[in-house]
């Protein structure tokens, strides 16, 4: 009865443990405005400076057209080892016009998210594949010892 005891303590230490270890764990990535500032951005009233003054910098510009910002948020959870899993994403699309005023303020989130497969194509490159051997005895002669005329000679720069 008395071995018991220890060997029950020990078995429930470890469980509680192992259990800890497989918390759920939370990560907020990307744009994380302060409450209250998205409200304030009126269309038509505020140039680029003020929306960054007022938000901050956007996450990322449009590749061809610089007038368009997005701001990018994204919450993922996972537990223990498994694969991390998106449970939140929030996507805001500023555009600006032509004088730099705000224009159209769009909202995206998870529902409105496509999975975008991977090509999987290989680029063919030119040249030839060589064997290892083709490889090995390619570079046989290539490299030389640098040449030096007096070994012992002293080199500049030192004063007597």
């Amino acid at each position: 009865m008395r071995r018991t005891v220890p060997i029950v303590l020990a078995g429930a230490a470890c469980g509680a443990l192992l259990l800890g270890g497989c918390a759920n764990i939370v990560n907020q990535r990307g744009f994380a405005p302060t409450p209250g500032s998205v409200d304030k951005l009126e269309i038509g009233a505020q140039g680029r400076d003020d929306v960054v003054r007022l938000i901050g910098s956007p996450s990322t510009v449009s590749t061809f057209n610089p007038s368009i910002w997005y701001y990018i948020s994204q919450k993922q959870e996972n537990w223990a080892f498994l694969k991390p899993e998106i449970t939140e994403q929030s996507v805001m699309q500023l555009t600006f016009n032509d004088s730099g005023r705000l224009q159209a303020i769009k909202k995206y989130d998870l529902n409105d998210a496509e999975d975008i497969s991977m090509v999987s194509r290989i680029t063919p490159t030119a040249g030839k594949e060589l064997t290892v051997l083709e490889q090995i005895l390619g570079n046989v002669g290539r490299f030389s010892t640098p040449k030096q005329s007096n070994p012992g000679a002293p080199t500049s720069g030192g004063g007597i």
